[in-house]
């Protein structure tokens, strides 16, 4: 029997209070090889294009030398943060990013901008479109320092695809609504962590 192959991923837990605390999650269609059915994080496997030298100049308030040292990895450490925060764009359409030129935070309220920016994930996720090709239009930088790392996860042995999963945590950007993909992921919530606990039970 072939082992199979673990591959690095990154899960980020976007946070908000709604007045308590709450986490958003989506449930993956029931059609999906992995985890299908499931209520998830936003998350996935860390792509080459991820690239920490590559993107150590689109982002900042964390160097690659810092996200490394934060995840116990000699190097590239920085491609997990990317990572996360190109799956939360990708799959709840939240894009944690501040304006290049004077790092205010990016607001996706507008219908304009918010029309705009659907087509650029539907772009990123169908693959006509990178998702440094994204950063770089809008001339943005991604906000490492705003998602935080909390812990480690790898998938057992059994499943037809493993994945050892670093989780992160981030704060709900203030004026961004999350959305699932509608194809990968067909519902979300916001939840409870004790209702996310109770959920599991």
């Amino acid at each position: 029997m072939n082992e199979v192959q673990v591959r690095p991923a990154a899960t980020v837990l976007l946070v908000d209070d709604r007045p308590d605390l709450q986490v958003f999650m989506m449930k993956r269609n029931q059609n999906i090889q992995f985890a299908g059915g499931m209520w998830v994080f936003p998350g996935g496997a860390v792509d080459r294009s991820d690239d920490a030298t590559t993107y150590q100049h689109y982002c900042t308030h964390r160097s690659d030398v810092e996200a490394s040292e934060l995840l116990g990895v000699e190097r590239g450490g920085l491609a997990y943060y990317v990572a996360a925060i190109r799956e939360a764009f990708e799959e709840a359409g939240i894009l944690l990013a501040l304006h290049r030129e004077n790092e205010v935070a990016l607001e996706l309220l507008d219908d304009d901008i918010r029309v705009r920016f659907d087509s650029l994930r539907d772009g990123v996720n169908d693959g006509s479109v990178d998702f440094l090709d994204v950063v770089e239009r809008e001339n943005l930088i991604l906000d490492a320092g705003q998602i935080h790392y909390v812990g480690r996860w790898i998938t057992p042995p059994g499943p037809p695809r493993r994945f050892d999963t670093r989780f992160f945590v981030a704060r709900m950007p203030a004026r961004q609504d999350p959305i699932h993909d509608d194809s990968e992921l067909v519902g979300s919530d916001w939840v409870s962590p004790r209702q996310v606990i109770e959920r599991a039970a």
